[in-house]
């Protein structure tokens, strides 16, 4: 069929899907037409031809995406699709969103950077196959993983849902975890040195850390859910840390990096020592033991943001930065009635402040001196 025509019967398609959209139409629909002159609609120069939200509304079984270009399309609520990873264009499903897809052909040589397997069926991946051996960014819910990571690139794929992935960390490509989501995955070899920045070890499974011997001391941003602490804490960054759900952890604040305890979740931890010159806005102290705090000694006498459950007060709040605090569950805290007022005003909760009232006081005083003369 002329070029024209195939150009004139897409418009007409377009305006027509389009119709179909805006009268509640739902349901995917099934043209009864030549499967060659539909799969020339479709695509235009290995592309698809007709606007994202239009084309999903087609039924796409028995079309063929051969040399078609899938990089950065999301297929998510299409139906029929089928792919031959072998077969797409530039062997690439770089931040492609696989969900409703069915990966019918090896994914070996590909590149999967990106992509996100979330909802596909058939997925199977050897990581020592895929195209330069990288998983960056990858998500592999629903993937099956037959294969070793060893020197693969893990940093910031997610693992969670895919099944069979087993991990030594000192193998993975550069030693790095860095950002990667290791729910559903076995770690079998120590972390010794090997980069967690960013990590999220929930729900994997034999994860035990020494936080002296990790790469530059660092646990920013780390998610210790399902980890053993085995070793100190002293001198190693904790900054935006989150504890909950490790084993083991003991933090002395005066010890660690920088004495910086900025945004750490410090549930599950024993803290054994002072408060005094730390850095604590934004710590969420809840679910952590032995804390004992002086507002008046903190840094900068701020607990902006800091939440306080479990902690006992030791100290006037008077002149603190409470913005945002909350006090909830906190024992000991205490706020002059003229101090609270300005306090709730910056958004601060003061559920388990004691507020004092100085007329309050005043009159008691008066009452008992009476009652004596």
């Amino acid at each position: 069929m002329k070029l024209e025509n195939i150009e004139k019967i897409r418009k007409s398609l377009i305006e027509k899907l389009k119709e179909y959209q805006k009268n509640g139409g739902k349901g995917h629909i099934k043209l009864d037409i030549n499967k060659e002159i539909f799969q020339q609609i479709l695509f235009e120069k290995g592309m698809i031809a007709i606007p994202y939200n239009l084309w999903k509304i087609l039924d796409l079984s028995n079309v063929s995406f051969d040399d078609v270009n899938v990089q950065e399309i999301d297929f998510t609520g299409s139906k029929g699709v089928e792919l031959d990873p072998q077969k797409i264009y530039e062997k690439s499903l770089h931040d492609t969103k696989l969900k409703d897809v069915e990966i019918k052909g090896s994914l070996d040589g590909i590149n999967v950077e990106g992509a996100d397997f979330t909802g596909s069926k058939g997925a199977v991946i050897d990581p020592q196959k895929i195209y330069e051996k990288s998983l960056h960014d990858t998500k592999l819910k629903d993937v099956e993983i037959k294969g070793s990571l060893d020197g693969v690139v893990v940093s910031f794929a997610d693992f969670t849902g895919s099944k069979g992935a087993e991990l030594d960390p000192q193998e993975v490509e550069g030693k790095s975890l860095f950002g990667t989501k290791l729910t559903d995955v076995e770690i079998k070899g120590s972390l010794d040195y090997v980069e967690v920045i960013g990590t999220d070890f929930t729900g994997s499974k034999g994860a035990i850390i020494n936080p002296q011997t990790l790469c530059d001391k660092n646990l920013y941003r780390t998610k210790l859910t399902d980890v053993e602490i085995k070793g100190s804490l002293d001198g190693v960054y904790v900054i935006k840390a989150d504890f909950t759900g490790s084993k083991g952890a003991v933090i002395d604040p005066q010890k660690i990096y920088e004495k910086n305890l900025y945004y750490t979740k410090l549930a599950d931890v024993q803290i054994k020592g002072s408060f005094d010159g730390v850095e604590v806005q934004g710590a969420d102290f809840t679910g952590s033991k032995g804390a004992e705090l002086d507002p008046q000694k903190v840094k900068y006498k701020n607990l902006n943001g800091t939440k306080l459950a479990d902690v006992q007060i030791n100290g006037s709040l008077k002149g603190v930065n409470v913005k945002g605090a909350d006090f909830t569950g906190s024992k000991g805290a205490t706020l002059d009635f003229d101090e609270a007022e300005v306090v709730r005003v910056r958004g601060a909760n003061l559920t388990d402040v004691e507020i004092i009232e100085y007329e309050e006081i005043e009159d008691k005083i008066t009452k008992t001196l009476k009652i004596n003369n």
